[in-house]
C-alpha cells in the first residue's frame, strides 16, 4: 500500500502526476526486444497491464505537506492539541454507546488478522489528531504519543474493508516488513509501530512536515547545480540502501521524498515503499508498475531487475537540472513510446549552460540497456554527485524554477 493520497501541485503538463489507471498498449508488444533475453529467473507477481499498480500507490495515504503552523521541528501547536483532545472526547462518547447495538461487519475480504499477530491497541499509546490526507485505502492522521515526551508522528490507517484480495493483504504486510527492514537508515522515514484492530491496520511513522522536494526548491528561490547534486546524492543513497538490503523500490519519483522539517538544512527522506519488493540476485520481474514519466523501458517490456530504480532516479535528476522530464507527451501512450524510443535532449535550454559532468551522469543513468547503466554505488562515486565534487555553485537558469512551478 503506497503512501500517496496527498499529491503535489500538478504542473500544467502534469509530469508530477501519478497515474492510477494508465494502461500500456504497445503497437507491437510481441515484437519488442527483451534485453538479455533468457537471463535470470522469470517472475510475475501480479502480471497486470496497469502501468501503475496505483490502486495501491495513489489509493493509500501519504503524509503530504502539513502546513508549517501545524508542526515545526516536532512541536505541536494549540490547534493540534485541541484536535487530539477532541478525538479523545469522541472516543469516550463512543465507548459509552450501548454494547447490545449490532453493527455491520466490513465488506471486502473477511480476514481475522492482516498482520498475522496480536498487536497492542493504538489508542492506548497514541492520540489521533487532525487528518493529513485521505486516499482509497485509508487515511493519514497527525498523532501524539501519550507518554510524557509526547512524540508527534504520522499514522496511516488502512481500512480492512478496502483490502479485497489476498494480494492486497500481502502488499500491506510487505510494505510494513520493508519499512522495518530500513530501521536506522538516515534517508528513509522510520516506522515506529504497526497496530491492528477490527476495522483497520495502523502504521505509525516518523512525521515529515517540511514539504515535498520540488515545493521546497520553489520556496527557497535560490537553486544551483551544487544543490541539485546534494539532492541527487540523497536520492541515490536511498537506492543504494534499497539494493544493498535486497529491496527494489520500483516507484521512485519526487512526490515520494519529503523534508523532515522547515529548516534550511532539513534532511530529505523517502516515504513510500508501497510498490517495493524483495529480490534475489539475478531475479527477473515482469509485473508492470511505476509512474509514467519515471518508469524504465525494461519495465514496459516486462523483463526487469533492480536497474529500473537507477533509470527512475536519472529521470528525477534530469528534472532537477532542467525543470522538465526527459520523455514527454500529452498522452500516456505517447509518454511510453518516448520512454522506449525517444532521444535525450541536451540542446534545448537550459542544457547548454549545464556542466558536462552533469550531462555525463544523466546519460549513463538513462542508457536503455540496463546492463550498461551505472549502479547506485557508481552514481555516488561520480564526480558530479560525490561530496566535494565538481558540481558548480552558480545559480541555474530561472526558467528551471518556472518549469518546476
Amino acid at each position: 500500500m503506497g503512501n500517496n493520497c496527498v499529491g503535489p501541485k500538478l504542473a500544467n503538463n502534469g509530469f508530477l502526476q501519478s497515474v492510477s489507471a494508465a494502461v500500456w498498449k504497445p503497437n507491437q508488444s510481441e515484437n519488442l526486444p527483451l534485453p538479455n533475453e533468457g537471463e535470470g529467473e522469470s517472475k510475475s507477481e501480479k502480471n497486470k497491464e496497469n502501468l501503475v499498480d496505483s490502486s495501491k500507490t495513489d489509493g493509500s495515504c501519504k503524509q503530504g505537506n502539513p502546513p508549517p503552523d501545524h508542526m515545526i521541528n516536532g512541536e505541536v501547536d494549540k490547534n493540534n492539541k485541541n484536535d487530539v483532545l477532541m478525538a479523545n472526547h469522541a472516543e469516550e462518547v463512543k465507548q459509552n454507546k450501548p454494547t447490545h447495538v449490532r453493527r455491520k461487519s466490513s465488506i471486502g475480504l473477511h480476514v481475522e488478522s492482516v498482520l498475522g499477530r496480536k498487536t497492542g491497541n493504538l489508542k492506548d499509546v497514541f492520540s489521533l489528531g487532525r487528518k493529513l490526507g485521505q486516499g482509497q485505502f485509508g487515511t493519514t492522521f497527525l498523532c501524539l504519543e501519550k507518554s510524557p515526551c509526547g512524540m508527534v508522528c504520522a499514522c496511516k490507517s488502512i481500512a480492512k474493508r478496502r483490502l479485497t484480495t489476498e494480494e492486497d493483504i500481502e502488499d500491506v504486510r510487505r510494505e510494513i516488513q520493508i519499512m522495518h527492514h530500513f530501521a536506522g537508515q538516515p534517508s528513509v522515514v522510520q516506522i515506529i509501530g504497526a497496530y491492528e484492530d477490527a476495522v483497520a491496520v495502523h502504521v505509525v511513522m516518523e512525521l515529515c512536515a517540511g514539504g515535498e522536494l520540488f515545493d521546497r526548491i520553489l520556496q527557497r528561490g535560490h537553486y544551483s547545480e551544487k544543490k541539485a547534486a546534494e539532492l541527487a546524492r540523497v536520492i541515490i543513497s536511498v537506492v543504494e540502501a534499497c539494493h544493498s538490503l535486497g529491496v527494489m523500490h520500483r516507484d521512485l519519483k519526487p512526490e515520494n521524498f519529503l523534508f523532515v522539517n522547515q529548516q534550511e538544512e532539513s534532511p530529505l527522506k523517502a516515504i513510500d515503499f508501497g510498490l517495493s519488493v524483495f529480490f534475489k540476485p539475478g531475479e527477473i520481474f515482469s509485473d508492470v508498475v511505476g509512474s509514467p514519466y519515471y518508469v524504465a523501458p525494461e519495465v514496459l517490456r516486462k523483463h526487469y531487475g533492480l536497474e529500473c530504480d537507477i533509470w527512475s532516479a536519472g529521470v528525477i535528476i534530469y528534472i532537477l537540472l532542467s525543470g522538465g522530464p526527459p520523455f514527454w507527451d500529452e498522452m500516456e501512450q505517447g509518454i511510453f513510446e518516448q520512454v522506449l524510443t525517444g532521444e535525450l535532449d541536451f540542446a534545448s535550454e537550459p542544457w547548454p549552460s549545464i556542466s558536462e559532468s552533469a550531462k555525463d551522469l544523466v546519460r549513463k543513468m538513462l542508457v536503455r540497456d540496463p546492463k550498461k547503466r551505472l549502479t547506485a554505488h557508481e552514481v555516488l562515486c561520480h564526480p558530479w554527485v560525490r561530496v566535494g565534487g565538481v558540481a558548480p555553485d552558480k545559480p541555474l537558469d530561472c526558467a528551471v524554477l518556472s518549469r518546476l512551478n
